[in-house]
């Protein structure tokens, strides 16, 4: 604030004080004022008229600034959009003669419990249903000030509150943008004006000429969704994925959508919410079509491909050749879910497989240094492949060693660090990550055996943790050992898979 608005703000402060904390507005006395808060608008001050608990945002700027022309845009174009749940509740506009010569507008509106921030900071821990309700509070409010011609640009936690009753609501409209066709009063920025929080704001919006589209808002829901399961938002590339926190199949399908939200060329974003939704249907309907034995199926065909002895019964193959076939195998299958893997410690799907030469894998980003393979066909649902590991070599670095590393253009090996700045100096030249390949490799390795199938496969499911878990304690598995492991994993199977046997 200039010093113009440092002398507005002292003598508002004033002026409430010698009110005796009431000021008198058109709709009534408001008493018991107190400040809550300061934004890049002005001051927030809660207070009740006619018992009822409101708060009131004054804009202490100077009045020839655009703020001022910004500040009225947002009571006067919001309530243009008329009754809305998720949009806060604006009461009145007025403007307050605070001393001669002084006037300060001011917005009175409903008073709400707290910020997603307070919540958040409140909260003993992450709650999976309040993630869900807080998606689609997103998806709701911004696809209804969308079709408004609004376009919010500043879309994060202290701007979402919430209710006592645990429902949000979208506040601060302080530099939304609105369509000139359907509002009469413009809302411009000026330089060297805020136009959003990093954290949050997309990476255009930093730019002078960007010009406001909704992508902006979409980016930043992706943003305040990835804050509030991790309390940190996501740069780079590698996100946190939300399913390692929660695995229902709600959550697994948020997940998908914020990876698109969040690119940072807004052309490979959503455009609009509604892309979303329709996205989310057909996501929603491929996996709904998907048959488990299809799945299962095409396992079988895989590892039948990759080792035709198997047909005779348990093999165990260590030869380069099965290795490689059977990642080529598993990668021309055309699966709906994706595969699993199980150490009877922790399970978890996994997207991509890639050979890497000389009996070494890379599943998403676990190095696997394979000794063998163990695989079994039997009826489809108890087919089984068995990773079996050597202990990996490290990495070394600047002649220091590590476990964990990226792997960039295929050829420059750099320590993982490199993800949390989003660049790399190759040869005195400095690169942003995401235009380079970046592939990050972990070789630590605490599990002997990796038990690979279907989500529908009787290895993958909790319930047979425990015997996984105790072949990780045996040194070398052997024929009969697998076959009995496989006899003890048939008798707790998949519940898609008892259902249609």
């Amino acid at each position: 604030m200039t010093k113009s608005d440092d002398n507005m703000v002292r003598k508002l402060s004033e002026f409430i004080k010698e009110s005796n904390k009431s000021i008198k507005f058109t709709l009534g006395e408001i008493s018991d004022l107190k400040q809550i808060g300061q934004g890049g608008n002005g001051l927030v001050y809660a207070g009740f008229q006619n018992k009822q608990e409101v708060a009131v945002k004054f804009l202490v700027e100077n009045k020839q600034s655009s703020k001022l022309q910004r500040f009225k845009a947002e009571y006067f174009n919001i309530k243009l959009m008329g009754d809305n749940s998720n949009i806060v509740n604006y009461i009145n506009y007025e403007e307050i003669n605070i001393a001669q010569g002084y006037t300060v507008p001011a917005i009175i509106m409903k008073k709400y419990d707290k910020s997603l921030k307070k919540f958040k900071d409140e909260s003993s821990e992450i709650s999976e249903k309040i993630f869900i309700k807080l998606f689609q509070f997103l998806i709701k409010s911004l696809k209804e000030i969308h079709q408004s011609g609004i376009i919010h640009r500043d879309i994060k936690p202290e701007n979402i509150l919430v209710t006592k009753e645990t429902d949000f609501v979208l506040t601060d409209f302080g530099i939304a943008s609105y369509n000139p066709d359907l509002y009469t009063l413009k809302a411009k920025t000026v330089k060297g004006e805020r136009l959003a929080n990093y954290e949050f704001s997309a990476p255009e919006q930093a730019k002078k000429e960007a010009i406001p589209s909704p992508s902006m808002d979409i980016y930043a829901l992706g943003q305040v969704c990835q804050w509030y399961v991790f309390g940190t938002t996501h740069r780079g590339t590698n996100r946190k994925r939300i399913t390692d926190i929660f695995i229902t199949e709600e959550a697994k399908v948020i997940d998908m959508v914020l990876d698109k939200c969040l690119y940072n060329d807004h052309t490979e974003r959503y455009q609009d919410v509604n892309e979303i939704i329709e996205h989310i249907d057909k996501i929603k309907e491929s996996r709904r079509k998907v048959d488990p034995f299809n799945e299962m199926y095409l396992l079988n065909d895989a590892i039948r491909a990759t080792c035709p002895h198997v047909s005779q019964g348990v093999q165990f193959v260590e030869d380069e050749k099965y290795i490689k076939r059977l990642v080529e195998n598993i990668n021309n299958k055309k699966f709906k879910h994706k595969l699993w893997f199980n150490t009877g410690i922790g399970n978890s799907d996994f997207s991509n497989l890639t050979y890497l030469g000389n009996k070494k894998i890379l599943m998403d980003y676990r190095e696997l240094k394979i000794k063998g393979i163990w695989l079994y066909i039997g009826s489809s649902y108890d087919d089984l492949i068995i990773f079996e590991t050597d202990e990996n070599e490290p990495f070394y670095i600047n002649g220091e060693e590590t476990y964990y590393a990226l792997v960039v253009n295929d050829e420059h090996i750099v320590e993982a660090h490199h993800l949390d700045s989003g660049y790399i100096e190759i040869e005195d030249e400095v690169y942003n990550l995401k235009d380079l390949k970046v592939e990050e490799h972990n070789r630590h390795n605490d599990y002997k055996y990796y038990f690979i199938g279907t989500r529908y496969h009787s290895s993958i499911i909790p319930e047979n943790d425990s015997i996984l878990d105790m072949s990780q304690e045996q040194e070398n598995l052997h024929k009969e050992t697998v076959l009995q492991l496989i006899e003890n994993l048939r008798k707790k199977k998949h519940r898609e898979v008892i259902f249609r046997l």
